[in-house]
């Protein structure tokens, strides 16, 4: 039968203040970033009694990443998240054994497993994602060299015009210093980028005018969503969240290797090597009650706000309640989740159906088990 839990509260620098008040234990006058739900050991979700009661138990005592091989998180970002990539399978496996061996003595990999991703966003929500179109990108890094007397990005300039992005990228990081990266909201409105673009590189000085991954950010595409609308990362494609609220749903892995914008570890090379030239962002102008199913994801996702989903036995399955309650009715049993309560249930958990009265995030992994 279906186990309800909580999201597990982390209070990361560049949360919003209460951002996710709504959905946990309340305002703290702090950071909250994310809410996760699933069983990595980062963070597994604890587990809530009939009576709407946090319990000492969590899902991890209960289930394995096979069991439950989906993270979900509520996001909520003030300001921008890093500039990140995640590893394919063969690149975390590798990277994690050679951890435990000794063989690497940093701590780069959270865990053996790829991580794709998907954000649905559930307010108006920015991000860079994927590389910026190649002309632009050129005409942004000639326009901050013409702001900076002296500065020669010829190199980098010329690595992109072989299309190259992946090879820029060091010596763009190579290059930075805090008066380069406070020219790049003047660059980006000298080329005639939209107002909102202009503002986000506002943001990158305001937060991030001493990090020598700002330079980096020139090259990725920026990307507007409004509520409902989501964008799919495989991994290998560098992104930046910049703000705003919304659900991820992903592989259970946090693997996170770091370029810049950022003060956690940074490690450019094993970034570099995450890195796949020949993947894009896959962006789905979907609405409230659209089926989400990007090409290649391990997952299915719909944003329900009334009616009835079926979600079939055979696969993992989370409905995590956002607005209003939300009933989950079995066969001869109904569970109601209230908002940042979630119901779990595992690939031999019976059919169910998921009864919205209010805005609902309903996930199904496309991964069959066998019985």
């Amino acid at each position: 039968m279906s186990l309800v839990v909580r999201g597990a509260i982390k209070d990361y620098d560049w949360g919003i203040i209460d951002g996710l008040a709504r959905w946990s234990d309340g305002a703290t006058g702090s950071p909250q970033a994310e809410l996760w739900y699933g069983v990595h050991p980062g963070g597994p979700s604890p587990l809530v009694d009939s009576q709407g009661h946090t319990t000492d138990d969590d899902l991890a005592r209960h289930f394995d990443v096979e069991s439950i091989p989906l993270l979900v998180k509520l996001l909520a970002a003030a300001k921008p998240l890093s500039v990140q990539v995640h590893p394919n399978r063969s690149l975390a496996a590798h990277g994690y054994a050679a951890q435990q061996t000794g063989e690497e003595s940093r701590r780069i990999y959270s865990d053996p497993f790829e991580k794709t991703e998907l954000l649905v966003a559930l307010q108006d929500f920015e991000a860079f994602a994927g590389w910026r179109n190649q002309t632009e990108s050129i005409a942004f890094l000639s326009a901050i060299e013409a702001l900076n007397p002296g500065l020669d990005l010829s190199e980098a300039k010329n690595e992109l015009t072989h299309g190259n992005f992946k090879a820029a990228l060091p010596l763009l990081i190579q290059a930075n210093t805090s008066t380069i990266i406070r020219t790049l909201a003047q660059a980006a409105e000298s080329i005639g980028l939209e107002h909102a673009q202009v503002v986000a590189y506002e943001i990158v000085i305001k937060e991030y005018a001493n990090d020598a991954g700002a330079l980096i950010t020139p090259l990725l595409a920026y990307l507007a969503l409004s509520k409902g609308e989501a964008v799919f990362l495989p991994a290998g494609v560098p992104h930046s969240y910049i703000r705003g609220i919304g659900v991820e749903v992903m592989t259970s892995s946090d693997n996170v290797v770091r370029l810049g914008l950022t003060s956690k570890p940074v490690f450019v090379d094993h970034a570099l090597m995450a890195i796949n030239d020949d993947l894009q962002p896959q962006v789905m102008r979907t609405h409230i009650g659209d089926l989400i199913w990007p090409v290649n994801a391990p997952f299915v996702v719909r944003l329900l706000e009334s009616g009835t989903e079926r979600m079939p036995t055979g696969a993992y399955r989370i409905a995590l309640a956002i607005e209003g309650k939300s009933s989950i009715v079995f066969e001869d049993a109904e569970i109601m989740i209230q908002p940042g309560r979630a119901a779990v249930m595992s690939a031999h958990d019976p059919d169910a159906d998921v009864e919205a009265h209010g805005l609902v995030a309903v996930i199904q992994s496309t991964i069959l088990t066998q019985a």
